[in-house]
């Protein structure tokens, strides 16, 4: 486990390439665990942190979105509250359903469904730490953010992403860019994204510049007549100056430019 600051932890797995993470706040009264990544066996360096420091602090557990890298491991806490996006719970069982996730297959323990649900936004307010869960759409349909107000901290699951995030919500794009422009709003040092390492609020900067680079790129292709199979619009077009991407995130983003040319 990684120290963030002083009252977050995370733990970091590989997972089809990406880097993963799963993060744990202690505040006075509460253990929150923030995503459960891709099984229960994943999370065991998570739950030996929390019978080593948690005490008997009550336990929770955030579902940053039903992706299977963020839920899978949600039976690791049998009887702990799962906190999620009202839209999660039906999003998750759709996608056990057979959905275009259906080829992961879950563990043997299942997946646990969110126990709490919520629209906009949850807030946990103890002596020490105000605890802010936040309806973030555009990567999905239930994403969230977890933000901390006294550590001005942002735990971002999915909605922030580095290099570049994954375009994956039906006509998403004005809900996210809305979404980001948002969150820079709030009074943050430290953006933690499920995927990619922590770093100031640059990063929504450069999701946003992404997202609508993207989509404005490849409807001009389009509408020059480009095909869906010919775009040639390489990531680094659109990407922060020095931002590196691998083989992993260049696939991804070819991915990106399919979805935005069906989608504009």
């Amino acid at each position: 486990m990684q120290q963030l600051a002083p009252c977050v932890w995370a733990h970091v797995i590989e997972a089809e390439g990406f880097p993963t993470l799963a993060a744990v706040v202690l505040t006075s009264r509460r253990a929150i665990v923030v995503d459960t990544l891709t099984g229960p066996d994943e999370m065991a360096p998570v739950l030996e942190f929390l019978a080593a420091e948690a005490g008997d602090r009550h336990r929770l557990v955030v579902n940053t979105h039903h992706h299977w890298d963020h839920v899978f491991g949600n039976a690791a806490f049998p009887g702990v509250d799962i906190v999620a996006q009202r839209a999660c719970p039906r999003l998750i069982q759709a996608e056990l359903q057979g959905g275009d996730e259906s080829r992961r297959l879950p563990p043997p323990e299942g997946v646990a469904l969110p126990t709490i649900t919520f629209g906009d936004r949850l807030t946990y307010a103890d002596e020490d730490q105000t605890v802010h869960v936040i309806h973030t759409p555009g990567h999905s349909e239930d994403s969230l953010v977890v933000f901390l107000t006294q550590s001005r901290l942002l735990l971002g699951g999915d909605t922030v992403e580095w290099p570049l995030p994954n375009l994956c919500q039906h006509d998403g794009r004005d809900e996210w860019v809305r979404t980001l422009r948002q969150l820079k709003q709030l009074p943050v040092d430290l953006v933690v994204p499920a995927h990619g390492p922590a770093m100031d609020k640059r990063i929504i900067d450069a999701n946003e510049r992404y997202v609508d680079g993207v989509y404005e790129a490849v409807a001009a292709a389009k509408a020059s007549g480009t095909g869906r199979g010919d775009l040639d619009l390489p990531a680094e077009r659109f990407l922060t100056t020095g931002a590196a991407v691998d083989d992993v995130y260049r696939k991804a983003h070819a991915e990106n430019l399919l979805w935005a040319w069906d989608e504009v």
